[in-house]
């Protein structure tokens, strides 16, 4: 009996030996979960914090891109003008058959201040004699039609002054462009400095009226002839090829416009600088092309230039600066996101993006 009893405690206290070593296992395992839990817990406490600060970041972007587009357009507009003072020694004089060096049927006691100064409607109206005088009530039919040089002329001056004022009458324009252009063509060299002016002009006009093929070519035409008479720095060469790959990006036709637009950006910097507006253009649309085609690495450096420069022309707080630097933490993230750069530099790179855009914190260096 004293054998069976030893036994049994034997038994009892084996049990009870296994029972605490599973209580002890079972503790360490809950305790595992529970450090696990922690660390959900500061991770889930961290994306909510990215959340937050991404749409602090969108709540930025929708506050500055009301004033980013006013600035976009004002570099536009003194982009055009200083387009226009570079074709000033482009521009032929015109004269009238007599050679007395005015536009025909001005006044002769019209000073040269006073045409200039002309009234848009009396631009359109005489433009609309010129035309209907070769082809009747169809435009298209007189813009066909081959003008004398002097009337060629004439249509280039009514043109220029009307890129000046502005005009709502896109058909005429063009037929007036063409006019010009077919009369240039017949008596110049087809790579004139003038020519090639009515060639890019018309470009620009077909463009407007939603003819972006045609405009592509006549873009392309007006590229290449500057490129070989210009050289590839000239700011006419320039203009010319910056619409081209304009283009060429809304006809779908990506790989020639990333690699023409490079290739502009070179010659920018070098001829105009980095603060010229053109040169910003030029690489914001390459910074999105690159990003719309995946090569974010390069976006990204092509981002940080830019948002120097911005800086560098307009200053920190400027808009333009401000939306630079939402545009690189964009970037930055879209990178991460594939896997090129690290979550947390995104991370990092959007905060700072949104208290400097909220008027705290350092930018995006």
């Amino acid at each position: 009996m004293a054998e069976m009893a030893d036994c049994k405690e034997e038994q009892l206290g084996s049990k009870l030996s296994e029972a605490r070593q599973r209580t002890r296992a079972l503790r360490q395992e809950l305790a595992s979960e529970l450090q696990v839990a922690v660390e959900l817990q500061g991770r889930l406490a961290k994306v909510r914090a990215e959340v937050e600060t991404t749409r602090q970041l969108i709540d930025h972007e929708l506050r500055e891109s009301a004033a980013a587009k006013a600035k976009l357009l004002e570099v536009r507009r003194k982009r055009r003008d200083f387009e226009k003072r570079q074709h000033v020694e482009l521009r032929a004089p015109v004269t009238s058959e007599s050679g007395s060096g005015r536009l025909q049927g001005i006044p002769e006691h019209k000073s040269r201040q006073e045409i200039q100064e002309g009234d848009r409607a009396t631009l359109l109206a005489r433009a609309q004699r010129m035309l209907h005088h070769r082809g009747g009530a169809d435009l298209e039919a007189a813009g066909a039609n081959t003008a004398s040089l002097t009337e060629a002329r004439d249509a280039a001056k009514i043109v220029e002054r009307l890129e000046d004022l502005g005009h709502e009458d896109d058909e005429l324009y063009r037929a007036l462009l063409q006019l010009s252009l077919q009369g240039l063509e017949r008596h110049l060299d087809l790579e004139a400095p003038e020519v090639l002016a009515r060639v890019h002009s018309l470009a620009v006009s077909l463009e407007n009226l939603g003819e972006r093929r045609d405009a592509a070519a006549f873009y392309r035409r007006a590229y290449e002839g500057r490129r070989k008479g210009l050289g590839d720095e000239h700011r006419d060469t320039l203009d010319s090829g910056l619409n081209l790959a304009s283009c060429q990006r809304s006809l779908g036709e990506d790989a020639e416009a990333l690699e023409l637009f490079k290739n502009l950006l070179e010659g920018c910097q070098r001829a105009l600088g980095h603060q010229n507006p053109v040169t910003l253009e030029t690489a914001e649309q390459l910074a999105e092309l690159l990003a719309e085609s995946d090569e974010l690495i390069a976006a990204w450096k092509l981002r940080r230039q830019l948002l120097e420069w911005y800086r560098a022309a307009y200053g920190e707080d400027d808009p333009m600066a401000l939306s630079a630097m939402s545009k690189l933490a964009v970037v930055l993230a879209s990178a991460a996101a594939r896997g090129c750069a690290a979550p947390a530099a995104a991370a990092d790179a959007r905060a700072r993006a949104a208290r400097r855009g909220g008027g705290a914190g350092p930018g995006v260096a």
